[in-house]
């Protein structure tokens, strides 16, 4: 019967060749199953000599409205077992935990009823040195910030490695100064907490609406530097629909030749605070250089002790995450395999739905589910694990979609961004005086 069926299939391919009838996607053989080809974000990894370190990007201290000074706050981080930890305050840039950065008007209130002293050298030699851990270092992330420091509406964005952003106040509902101001001066940049700001907290069709999901897929689309957001920020509470947005910003974006990558951190304020997510991000050393690299290139895991939709309200990971330690993709076969220290259960999702449950998963067997990626989560006591998306190109990606003309600025548009930005800049310049 099947010797049979792949006669009947070759005679079928003849005559649809013969008449100019052929799918569009590219077929792996006569039976006409489609040939994908497979962008594999962790590619670069060598599994055999690269190292898994322990992350967090999103953190603040009293420098701006954390409760903990800089010193708690890294201690607590470093006892935990982290190895990158990046401070972000508000609108203020890390120079280096033993360096006392400037303080921004307003947004650095502790300034004004207690010294804020920065760590002391020897302390931060310990840590830089692995002092206590077996040698085993902690990095201190290169300019680090959060900016859009006084926006009510918390349009944030976290930008790194470059000067942009000191002081800078921020435009309510304007990510895209933020996300330029750091493309502009070299860095990179993520956004924050997203649902925060669309509210899709209690409404997961805010994370759905096509107007949120352009409104952050542009974004990626326009600036490269800017390379994802949080998909799960500190207790989950407010991003809990983030996945939800992220699969729908991926079927926006991928097909336009952009991947957007999923993050993951504390947000800490408190001591409670810290601990509750990371990023697993593999480098082949731990140095700055590195850790952009890999941030630019997605070669991390998202992890997060509390994910409300997948594990449920009152869970509360304990114990260690999911341990991957391997990615592989056969081209050939349409496969991508996902390995694990320990036995564990791999889910397999496309557009927001678990199509397949097991370490490797067959993307022929999924075609109708399939429109341009599959990503990969690992739940278990610890928590969940996030692979970045794996885009899945049948031949078709990106047919049909036209570059939308960027709509040119009226007047009245370029009057209200005039006022905008002397509006934000007289609010600066009176906190400055009034911090005199």
């Amino acid at each position: 019967m099947k010797k049979m069926w792949k006669i009947f299939s070759l005679v079928l391919a003849v005559l649809l060749l013969s008449t100019g009838a052929m799918p569009v996607f590219a077929t792996d053989d006569i039976t006409g199953e489609k040939d994908y080809a497979i962008t594999n974000p962790y590619a670069s990894i060598d599994w055999d000599e690269w190292t898994p370190y322990k992350s967090n990007l999103h953190s603040h201290s009293r420098y701006s409205d954390g409760e903990l000074t800089v010193t708690e706050s890294v201690n607590r981080y470093y006892e935990l077992g982290y190895d990158v930890l990046a401070t972000t305050d508000h609108g203020v840039i890390n120079r280096g935990w033993n360096v006392k950065p400037e303080l921004v008007p307003v947004a650095s209130y502790y300034q004004y009823i207690m010294p804020l002293n920065p760590m002391l050298a020897d302390r931060y030699e310990q840590i830089t040195t692995g002092a206590g851990r077996d040698g085993r270092p902690m990095l201190d992330v290169d300019r680090g910030i959060e900016l859009n420091a006084m926006v009510i509406k918390k349009n944030h964005v976290n930008g790194f490695f470059s000067d942009y952003g000191q002081n800078y106040l921020g435009i309510e509902n304007d990510y895209e100064t933020s996300v330029a101001g750091v493309d502009a001066a070299g860095g990179i940049s993520f956004i924050n907490h997203p649902g925060d700001f669309i509210g899709s907290a209690g409404n997961p069709d805010a994370a759905r609406d096509m107007k949120n999901v352009k409104l952050y897929g542009d974004l990626f689309l326009k600036y490269d530097s800017c390379v994802g957001f949080e998909v799960f920020n500190g207790g989950d509470s407010v991003t809990r629909n983030d996945r939800i947005l992220w699969d729908n910003i991926l079927q926006y974006t991928i097909p336009r030749g952009v991947n957007v990558w999923g993050f993951s951190n504390d947000d800490s304020h408190t001591y409670d605070s810290i601990g509750r997510t990371a990023e697993i991000i593999w480098m082949p050393e731990l140095s700055n250089e590195a850790l952009r690299t890999a941030m630019e290139n997605g070669t991390f895991f998202a992890c997060s002790t509390r994910a409300k939709n997948e594990m449920g309200d009152s869970f509360e990971g304990t114990g260690e995450y999911a341990v991957i330690t391997k990615v592989l993709v056969d081209d050939a076969k349409n496969q991508i395999t996902v390995e694990t220290a320990e036995p564990e259960t791999v889910e397999w999702i496309a557009n927001e739905k678990v199509i397949h449950v097991g370490n490797t998963i067959d993307l022929n067997a999924y075609e109708d589910d399939i429109t341009c990626y599959v990503r990969a989560q690992i739940r278990n006591e610890g928590g969940v694990v996030l692979t970045q998306a794996f885009v899945c190109d049948d031949g078709t990606l990106g047919d049909g979609i036209t570059q939308e003309p960027e709509k040119p600025l009226t007047l009245w548009d370029k009057l209200m961004e005039f006022f905008r930005v002397l509006f934000n800049f007289k609010i600066f310049e009176a906190f400055k005086k009034l911090a005199k």
